[in-house]
């Protein structure tokens, strides 16, 4: 979304265009899509290695690859919506920006830009890799 669906201090003005946010939740899911396919290409990896086996396994991997085609199928219908939408009809971002609990997603969303000094008010989750027995 542009700057222009934000006030002075970056929160998401009250009234957005129905085809925009649709449009930009689209292309979030087609990241998540995205992510899940890299994810599913290195358990694949790991399968061939023969780290996992089993046909368990292998239905697992099968239900990424389904959850991979979900996530597009769910953009690519938001995106016919968002084409089918009018940009006379506004929704309020306010109160679903809120909702989001992760400051990056909620920053996509509602368009804010990276580095903003508003998005530091939500807050998201850290994992700490570092401390994991897998890695070194």
């Amino acid at each position: 979304m542009t700057d222009s669906n934000q006030d002075a201090q970056g929160s998401p003005q009250a009234r957005v265009a129905v085809p925009e946010v649709l449009e930009t939740v689209s292309v979030e899911v087609r990241m998540l899509s995205d992510t899940a396919g890299e994810l599913q290409d290195l358990i694949g990896n790991l399968v061939v290695a023969g780290a996992f086996g089993g046909s368990q396994s292998l239905y697992q991997l099968q239900s990424l690859d389904r959850l991979c085609q979900s996530l597009n199928a769910v953009a690519d219908f938001l995106a016919g919506v968002a084409n089918g939408s009018s940009v006379d009809w506004k929704v309020d971002l306010t109160d679903a920006a809120r909702a989001v609990k992760l400051a990056d997603v909620c920053d996509r969303l509602i368009g804010r830009k990276a580095g903003d000094e508003s998005s530091g008010d939500l807050t998201g989750e850290f994992d700490d890799f570092e401390n994991w027995p897998m890695t070194g």
